[in-house]
């Protein structure tokens, strides 16, 4: 082992190099990897969420509609009007719901509903998304497009946390310049298992977004270990660079025993049910590895090249004398192992009544001015459809539920002709019949019995079949209203 660590010392500028050209074309492959936006991919094959959209995905074609809820404070009655009229010439936005009611006004705040043809992820919702960010001072956003482009980690969060740990970094070190040496050896890693992670067939966005962060959080105190290390062996031996040997082939066996424990640990998470556990847990390790690797082969050329530096921006460290509390510890030792016990049997018992959700509760900033609209599926067997339409019955005596739309109670409910306009505004089709004509089709269609129902899909039916092609009522129908019926 040690001529291996010999042997990384002496060229030790040449693995600098080269991590730093590795780091390069990483960062570039990073913008390649295929992020998985779809996080119930993720799900277990066991969820009744998962076997249900699995089942819909198959049986059912994609929605291509999304929506972008945009809200705004603060707005004069002229001003909402124009940023309606702006909103509607975005590229890509079909339509725009609002209207000067409740419903879209709040106190100091405003709704506009922002409708695209396209799928929430698609290129299509994204231009839409981020250019409704760019442009307009919105004080929140939600909506399935909002949804699947919003950050899962916002970039000022990352940087504050980053700027945390290099202060206490900077506090706690002898030098000014050693946490940024850390910073610059872990860095490199992060790069290249961002770029590496092109290996994989897609990575969460979730995974993505938290990596880095994870990475110089697990990675830190390797970079610490060899540091202090080197100090050490600097003050037996006035040669930095046997000092540095010595150091490293020393520490060697204690970074890298504590790196395997934390990799088999992130390997771990592979086993979980939630398979982004198996994403995180092989993009964590990964990087855990290389930072590993980052510390031998770039901080001993990092901490050579930049010796003298360090020891100009020497400074006092704060001692803390942890005598007192480890007397302490030390005394009531037999209380703490039985308390550890006592926890570890409660929280045994306790973690059964923790319940697990896939999705997040907290609720948006729209959702807190505007009560938000949650739509719900339903999927069952043909062959329980009588069961079903009893069960849709019920759902539509419940208070709580806004509208129920199944089989039974639109396309296969019997209606009478004046309750038929009705079922229309119901599934939202821009379609009204006058009574009259509506009078005369249900007349005509039942033989000149004029209280009979019929169904939906009977009605279109019978208008394709007898209407269109029949001289007298053919020109009552206009083109509209038949392109809006099929």
């Amino acid at each position: 082992m040690r001529k291996v660590t010999n042997f990384i010392v002496k060229g030790r500028y040449f693995f600098l190099l080269l991590f730093i050209f590795l780091a390069g074309i990483c960062l570039f492959l990073s913008t390649k990897v295929n992020i998985n936006e779809d996080i119930m991919q993720y799900l277990p094959s066991n969820s009744e969420t998962k076997i249900g959209k699995d089942i819909m995905d198959k049986e059912f074609s994609r929605q291509d509609t999304s929506i972008l809820n945009v809200m705004f404070k603060d707005l004069s009655s002229s001003k909402k009007k124009s940023i309606l009229r702006e909103l509607e010439s975005i590229n890509g936005v079909s339509s725009v719901d609002y209207q000067d009611t409740e419903e879209f006004n709040n106190g100091k705040y405003t709704l506009y509903v922002l409708n695209v043809n396209d799928y929430d992820n698609s290129k299509t919702s994204t231009n839409v998304y981020n250019y409704v960010k760019g442009n307009f001072k919105v004080v929140g956003m939600s909506g399935s497009i909002y949804d699947a482009n919003k950050p899962i980690l916002e970039w000022w969060i990352v940087a504050i946390a980053i700027l945390c740990a290099m202060v206490i970094l900077i506090i706690l070190s002898n030098s000014y310049l050693e946490p940024w040496l850390y910073l610059i050896s872990i860095g490199i890693a992060i790069f290249i298992n961002k770029g590496t992670n092109i290996m994989f067939d897609s990575v969460s966005s979730i995974t993505n977004s938290i990596v880095a962060i994870l990475q110089l959080a697990l990675s830190m105190d390797y970079s610490i270990m060899l540091s202090n290390r080197y100090k050490q062996e600097k003050e037996k031996n006035n040669n930095k660079v046997d000092a540095m040997k010595e150091a490293l082939y020393q520490s060697f066996k204690a970074i890298s025993s504590s790196s395997v424990t934390t990799i088999v640990g992130l390997i771990a998470l592979v086993f979980m049910s939630f398979t982004i556990g198996k994403d995180l847990g092989l993009v964590l390790a990964k990087g855990v590895l290389l930072s590993l690797a980052s510390i031998f082969f770039c901080l001993p050329a990092l901490l050579l090249l930049f010796d003298n530096l360090i020891s100009k921006t020497k400074k006092k460290a704060p001692k803390f004398n942890l005598n007192k509390l480890g007397n302490i510890i030390y005394k009531t030792r037999y209380i703490h192992a039985i308390m550890i016990v006592v926890l570890f049997i409660g929280a045994y018992f306790l973690k059964g009544n923790i319940e697990v959700l896939y999705t997040s509760s907290e609720q948006d900033k729209v959702g807190k001015i505007f009560p938000a609209t949650n739509q719900l599926a339903i999927v069952y067997n043909n062959k329980y459809e009588d069961i079903i339409t009893d069960y849709c019955k019920e759902l539509e005596k419940d208070k709580k539920i806004d509208q129920v739309l199944c089989y039974s109670n639109t396309i296969n409910e019997k209606l009478a002709y004046d309750e038929l306009n009705k079922q229309f505004k119901d599934l939202g089709q821009d379609v009204t019949i006058e009574d009259y004509l509506l009078k005369i089709i249900y007349y005509h269609y039942y033989n000149q019995e004029e209280n009979n129902k019929m169904t939906l899909n009977e009605f279109v039916s019978f208008i394709k079949s007898d209407i269109y092609t029949n001289d007298s009522f053919s020109d009552k129908v206009d083109q509209e209203t038949r392109n809006n019926l099929e």
